[in-house]
């Protein structure tokens, strides 16, 4: 970043993608105020991610509008209240298509030893998963509710829930994401 730093003019805004580094940080190597940090994700690559970014305070209107229009052509772009969001963010978002990969990975796997081709797993799988998604972001509703609702009693999908209940599955998660957290926070200090 130092070397950067030679090329910037006093009023320039510097937005940074860089995971684990701080708005002190940036501070200190470049010497700018007009510092943003942000978190994409990787489905920006296919204008479909999310972004989210905290401002330095010397940030005025227009380059907070600036970088919600730029990242807003990446998919969707959310403004953090402080900079610890950023690493909570982190956890949640930036991470985030990672488990659900490793979900995919797993159901795909299951697809194959019940007899799918890896091709026909694949495509169980991917429109599952985007169907879902495209659901919950139409009804507008808690994933909760949606899980209720496809949820027959007795059914296939309420015998897998409750395998996932009894192993756990749903604290490992929400462990696995503060581990994530709490190493974003590393990462910054």
């Amino acid at each position: 970043m130092e070397l950067l730093a030679q090329w910037l003019l006093p009023h320039q805004l510097v937005i940074s993608v860089m995971a684990g580094i701080s708005l002190q940080t940036m501070h200190g190597a470049l010497g700018q105020s007009k510092l943003v940090r942000v978190m994409p994700n990787i489905p920006t690559l296919i204008a479909e991610g999310m972004s989210v970014f905290f401002a330095s305070e010397n940030v005025d209107s227009d380059g907070i509008k600036w970088v919600k229009t730029l990242f807003s052509s990446c998919g969707t772009c959310l403004e953090a209240k402080n900079e610890d969001a950023i690493d909570a963010a982190t956890a949640i978002s930036g991470s985030g298509p990672g488990y659900l990969f490793y979900f995919a990975e797993q159901m795909t796997e299951s697809a194959k030893s019940l007899g799918f081709t890896e091709e026909e797993a694949q495509l169980l799988v991917q429109k599952t998963i985007l169907g879902a998604t495209l659901l919950w972001e139409s009804q507008q509703v808690s994933p909760d509710t949606l899980r209720k609702q496809v949820s027959s009693p007795g059914g296939t999908t309420l015998a897998a829930l409750n395998h996932f209940q009894s192993e756990n599955v749903g604290e490992s998660i929400k462990e696995g994401i503060q581990q994530a957290y709490l190493r974003a926070k590393e990462l910054t200090s």
